[in-house]
């Protein structure tokens, strides 16, 4: 399992624009990936879970990634995170 802690660049937070490209960018590899937000464990693959979570520009999240392609998986979800150029 590989982790990363990761502040989030996302102008406008979790909206349905970017929880739709982690969700896709998590689908996209077999590693299992979540999103650690206080005492909240988000799956990845769930688009709902994603926009329900809160987190907000400025948050620092964990991203816990499991599986045979987890270092890719972490970093795909961590760049999608971190990209300030997601607008609503």
């Amino acid at each position: 399992m590989v982790e990363r802690k990761v502040k989030v660049a996302i102008p406008c937070g979790m909206h349905i624009r970017p929880a739709g490209i982690i969700s896709h960018t998590a689908n996209s590899f077999k590693a299992d990936s979540r999103i650690i937000f206080g005492y909240h464990v988000i799956n990845t693959a769930s688009i709902l879970n994603l926009v329900a979570s809160g987190i907000h520009c400025g948050d620092i999240v964990r991203v816990e990634c499991e599986g045979p392609d987890e270092q890719a998986a972490l970093d795909g979800i961590a760049t999608v995170l971190q990209d300030s150029t997601i607008k609503q």
